[in-house]
């Protein structure tokens, strides 16, 4: 049963006159007849009379009447329930993304988003890196953001597509106490004589790290590890540890003094890339539209 159709019955009860229905609905008067000897069609029963110019519901329009007006009222509901979504009234994004991402980047970005759309909620979970693209391809999530090797490419992975929206550098860091902190330089030899403070398995920085060791040819002298990243820096700030930190994530201990840092030596480029993925194969939600947008348009500024 055709919900116009209804709107019309209501509206014909109402006002009485096919001209004000038709002006009520911005349709031609041609047309709202139609629609209700269609209806009239459709139920096999006469709906409408016509009495002293104005249009009247029959004992059987009477008896559809209040059905029309719940069906109609209910209608209208669903479509503002559903708009409050597309106008971003309402919505809900699950956000997930790795220790460096989750810790340093994203804290802005939701702040910013979640002043500009106060009914949506945003639910951030930080895991490591492998996990976090894990999740996103096995649909736990609705967006994942990670740290990647400036020069790499895609996962490959069809479901996911991948956005390179922000450029970060890895640096060496220790305390201001250490035995670096009188340096201009370092060597590999002397890094890996060092007790190094490695981040969590499974976390971008960690296979990083791994693999600069390896390419020169020296190995890390892991004596702790944390998933979190906060906690390696805590331990490189007590004076015995180093590590390798993106530099966004240690502006204000440099600012301060707290940690110091030096590039790292026979790295050509030590540039990574922030990457915001998404699913590829399927329609995403007003919020989570608007919010990869809102990513690329912070990305540009």
């Amino acid at each position: 049963m055709n919900l116009l159709k209804l709107h019309i019955l209501v509206l014909i009860e109402k006002l009485k006159k096919v001209t004000d229905v038709a002006r009520e609905l911005d349709m031609k008067q041609p047309t709202v007849t139609f629609h209700m000897k269609s209806l009239e069609e459709e139920l096999g029963v006469a709906l409408f009379e016509t009495k002293r110019g104005r249009i009247w519901l029959t004992e059987a329009g009477k008896a559809l009447y209040p059905y029309a007006v719940k069906m109609t009222a209910m209608a209208q509901e669903a479509r503002k329930a559903v708009q409050d979504y597309a106008d971003l009234n309402k919505g809900r994004l699950h956000i997930g993304a790795d220790g460096m991402m989750g810790s340093y980047v994203l804290p802005e970005l939701i702040s910013g988003f979640c002043c500009l759309y106060p009914g949506v909620q945003i639910e951030l979970n930080v895991t490591p890196t492998r996990l976090a693209k894990e999740r996103l391809l096995n649909q736990e999530i609705d967006l994942a953001f990670y740290y990647a090797e400036a020069e790499g490419s895609p996962d490959g992975q069809k479901p996911v597509k991948e956005e390179k929206f922000s450029q970060d550098r890895i640096e060496l860091i220790f305390s201001g106490t250490h035995a670096f902190a009188g340096l201009k330089s370092v060597t590999q030899k002397l890094i890996a004589q060092q007790f190094f403070a490695q981040h969590g398995e499974g976390a971008f920085m960690t296979d990083y790290a791994r693999a600069y060791a390896a390419a020169s040819g020296i190995h890390l002298w892991e004596r702790t590890a944390a998933d979190s990243p906060e906690i390696v820096k805590n331990m490189v700030r007590s004076g015995e540890f180093i590590s390798l930190f993106p530099l966004s994530g240690i502006r204000e201990e440099l600012a301060s003094g707290a940690l110091r840092s030096l590039p790292l030596p026979g790295q050509a480029d030590p540039t990574v890339t922030g990457v915001l993925a998404y699913h590829a194969d399927q329609p995403a939600s007003p919020v989570c539209e608007r919010f990869i947008q809102y990513v690329r348009e912070q990305a540009e500024n």
